[in-house]
């Protein structure tokens, strides 16, 4: 939708859920050492745009939306990257029982990771500290007052709507509550028929 959807102003990309698991693999080596990344090819080909067929290259966009499998919890969350802003901002669907102190927890690996991949890529540069050059962390911002799932199993539908309703500028029209089930059969019909217009477009 963000690649083709002329309706969408919005200039987004996203990863897929490999890209978690990715950083997750490479975090305790960057605490060790900064340069760990640069032999870490397919990770590094995410913010260049050469991952995925529908990517862009992160350069290129003011957004980047990730869906994140939580470490400890078989629970899916939509992470949004701000490169203006340079903040995660980040969408829990089940805050009754996943609380915020184990989200910011789960996230810090992509707080600490993706900086190091900006500057890999020479999209950000280091800020200069005491004359040495440091790579901070990104700021996590929690996003409260949003539908909630009310059961164990409709995260990943959340995850998908959370990030619609963001590129269409909808947040604040999320419907809540949320009909998980209706909304299903809307994406299936939606896959439908992006699936329809690639074969009609080539």
């Amino acid at each position: 939708m963000a690649t083709f959807n002329k309706k969408i102003s919005k200039k987004i990309t996203t990863t897929d859920s490999f890209f978690g698991s990715m950083v997750r693999g490479i975090y305790p080596a960057v605490v060790e050492n900064s340069n760990a990344l640069a032999k870490q090819v397919s990770l590094l080909e995410y913010p260049l745009g050469e991952y995925l067929h529908c990517n862009t290259p992160w350069a290129e966009v003011d957004h980047v939306l990730m869906p994140i499998r939580m470490g400890v919890h078989a629970h899916w969350i939509l992470v949004h990257l701000d490169i203006r802003n340079r903040c995660l901002n980040v969408y829990n669907s089940c805050c009754a029982t996943i609380r915020d102190g184990e989200v910011r927890v789960d996230v810090q690996p992509f707080a600490l990771v993706i900086p190091h991949l900006m500057a890999n890529i020479d999209v950000w540069q280091p800020v200069i500290v005491n004359g040495i050059q440091r790579i901070e962390p990104l700021v996590v911002n929690l996003v409260h007052d949003i539908p909630q799932q009310s059961n164990g199993t409709d995260c990943g539908v959340f995850v998908i709507k959370y990030a619609e309703y963001f590129m269409n500028d909808m947040m604040e029209r999320m419907p809540n509550p949320f009909d998980a089930t209706s909304e299903r059969i809307y994406l299936a019909s939606q896959l439908y028929k992006h699936g329809l217009h690639k074969i009609n477009e080539g």
